[in-house]
């Protein structure tokens, strides 16, 4: 007697399985950068009884510029290996790292292992550009819109910038918050062998997928045209990031200064994240904006970006400063992608044209610290117009005036996170 065997369930795809990966890798990244940051005094006079703020001070610098040199050198070593096997190399680096970092005997040795933990998180990053470059792959296997593709990704990776901000939050409190937060600082190691075991597991079922053993030749117009986009694209992402971040850094001192608003208040909180939470919203009409602007998608955005600046900056009361904060995220969400999708028009998502930029982004940040300290000893809310004038940047740097750039002679889309040894099966 026979009977019918129940229908299995269809097996979840290694390219969905891998692209969940990765974004769990970016979302590790932003959270190990950011978690501690706002806890670091209180953690030095727990573990070190450190109360010095110069302290805080020297671990961020030392950390930053740690960062800035490793990130451009990850970008060499993708012109030699494949993105994902950088990727696992740096998860189980920083894994170590992370694992020693929570037992360091003294601030020097906390300092030290945490700049190694920072060196080998900036692998991690390149996390972005596969992500967006087994979206191309995706698409190029299946005949459909590999520039649709491409903003899907783009658009993810957005929300989960904003995602992991709030995650970052809540996960810095909870170490702070531990008995012994050593342990706490310890757990990342946990998370980033995992990590590194599951994308191990899923990249030995994907397909193989050969990588030209040259790139496509290109003359000297389209050297010169592809390193002024690349330029360009370094250039609008400095000057963005360092809008976002000039008003940041004193914005709980100039809220407070409206009738019904105190440092540490949950208004504080709800108006330091509402234009991320209004940024979210927006993101849904992604697609349709960049549909029918395309290109002035990004000054479209930088402006109303900068009306709500000014907003900002005019404000007479609360409820105007809020009108502001939700004016600047309707513009925030939009322009963010927009940027993105500049730069890797510019710069593919083989490796090192990306890091390339992103350690200039990175660079362009140390600026607004001392360029918002400035400003406030003239006007609290100077920042604000700061912000607006190198927003103004952006939109004239981003006025389409540029014909669509040849391939960067290092990018490799289709190809970028396939295994490189010829002849493997694919397991799945």
């Amino acid at each position: 007697m026979t009977g019918s065997s129940p229908v299995a369930a269809p097996p979840v795809r290694p390219s969905l399985l891998l692209r969940m990966l990765l974004i769990a890798v970016m979302v590790i990244y932003l959270i190990g950068e950011t978690a501690l940051m706002p806890f670091l005094p209180q953690l030095f006079h727990r573990m070190y009884g450190i109360n010095s703020p110069a302290a805080t001070g020297q671990f961020l610098w030392i950390c930053r510029i740690v960062g800035l040199i490793a990130l451009p050198l990850w970008g060499l070593a993708a012109r030699r290996w494949p993105l994902h096997r950088l990727v696992l190399i740096g998860l189980c680096c920083a894994a170590v790292f992370d694992a020693c970092v929570g037992f360091a005997p003294n601030y020097t040795g906390f300092t030290v292992l945490s700049a190694g933990a920072v060196a080998a998180n900036a692998a991690l990053l390149l996390a972005y550009p596969a992500f967006v470059a087994e979206h191309s792959r995706r698409a190029v296997e299946r005949r459909r819109d590999g520039q649709h593709a491409r903003l899907v990704a783009v658009r993810s990776m957005v929300v989960v910038f904003h995602v992991a901000a709030v995650a970052s939050t809540l996960v810095g409190g909870w170490v702070s918050g531990l008995p012994d937060p050593r342990l706490g600082v310890s757990a990342f190691a946990v998370v980033d062998l995992l990590l590194a075991v599951l994308i191990l597991r899923v990249l030995r079922r994907l397909p193989v997928t050969r990588r030209r053993s040259t790139p496509a030749p290109m003359n000297n117009v389209g050297v010169r045209r592809w390193w002024l986009l690349l330029t360009q694209a370094a250039l609008i992402g400095v000057a963005f990031d360092f809008a976002l971040a000039v008003p940041r850094v004193f914005f709980v001192k100039y809220a407070a200064a409206f009738p019904g608003v105190s440092p540490g208040s949950f208004v504080v909180t709800v108006l330091i994240f509402l234009p991320s939470v209004t940024a979210l919203l927006t993101l849904p009409a992604t697609r349709r904006c960049y549909r029918r602007l395309d290109r002035w998608m990004l000054p479209v955005a930088a402006l109303v970006c900068i009306a709500g600046f000014v907003w900002e900056y005019a404000a007479d009361g609360l409820f105007a400063l809020i009108c502001g904060r939700v004016l600047l995220g309707l513009g925030l969400g939009l322009a963010q992608v927009a940027v993105e999708m500049t730069m890797f028009r510019s710069t593919g998502t083989a490796g090192p044209a990306f890091t390339a930029v992103e350690t200039v982004r990175s660079a362009g940040l140390l600026l607004a610290p001392p360029v918002a300290a400035t400003a406030v000893t003239h006007e609290v809310a100077l920042p604000y117009l700061v912000a607006g004038a190198a927003l103004a940047c952006v939109v004239v740097a981003s006025l389409p005036k540029v014909p669509t750039p040849v391939s960067c002679p290092t990018a490799e889309e289709p190809s970028a996170l396939a295994p490189t040894r010829a002849g493997r099966a694919d397991a799945g």
